[in-house]
């Protein structure tokens, strides 16, 4: 995740579904989905261990590598990788997570069409 093969701002959306407990370095990681998004792009992260539910320590033996982070660690690592808008959905009684950060739209920007679409 530290070196994506692919041009700035070329997406819309990232998603991420179970894999951020793995990547290396979180807020150096989320700078580069941040590189890689277009202006007002999304970044949408699924966790199904929230970092609240102690029995999802298990897995951290378990699985070289493993690392929980709750919302507000998450929050902060997306603040600090650049990310404008931040907003956490979080089911308690499943510890589930889902986040969701948007990249500041460019009032520079707004008006370009999306490749590809002329």
């Amino acid at each position: 995740m530290s070196c994506l093969p692919f041009e700035d701002g070329a997406f819309d959306l990232v998603t991420a579904f179970e894999t951020v407990y793995f990547w290396p370095g979180p807020t150096e990681s989320f700078r580069e989905v941040y590189r890689t998004l277009r202006p007002g792009g999304i970044f949408l992260i699924v966790n199904e261990s929230d970092g609240e539910d102690p029995h999802a320590s298990k897995w951290l033996s378990v699985i070289d590598g493993m690392r929980i982070f709750d919302g507000d660690q998450l929050a902060r690592f997306l603040t600090e990788a650049g990310f404008s808008e931040i907003i956490i959905n979080r089911n308690a009684k499943k510890h589930w997570l889902c986040v969701l950060a948007m990249r500041e739209n460019s009032s520079l920007l707004e008006n370009e069409e999306p490749s590809g679409i002329s």
